[in-house]
């Protein structure tokens, strides 16, 4: 079976993009929460590059890692820079 027929290869994927969206997806977020979501994040991406190898786990990161990226970014242009930053990581 190649890489792109193994179920498990994209429901890992799924996960980290999952992962990577949460922090956008929130209001507010306190530090223990971002750190969990990180580390959900990095297992999942651990499992990949131990199931799978580099290649697929690099592409795994990159991808899901970019995905976050921009969704928080469009997050906060939607919601407004302005105020929402100072709310987002709020002290816990």
């Amino acid at each position: 079976m190649t890489l792109l027929h193994d179920p498990a290869y994209w429901l890992l994927t799924t996960g980290c993009l999952c992962a990577a969206s949460i922090p956008a997806l929130t209001r507010s977020i306190g530090k223990m929460r971002l750190i969990a979501i990180a580390a959900l994040w990095l297992a999942l991406c651990a499992a990949t590059f131990w199931r799978f190898g580099a290649m697929p786990a690099l592409a795994t990161t990159l991808i899901s890692g970019a995905w976050g990226v921009v969704l928080l970014v469009a997050s906060l242009i939607f919601s407004g820079i302005k105020s929402m930053p100072n709310q987002r990581f709020e002290e816990r």
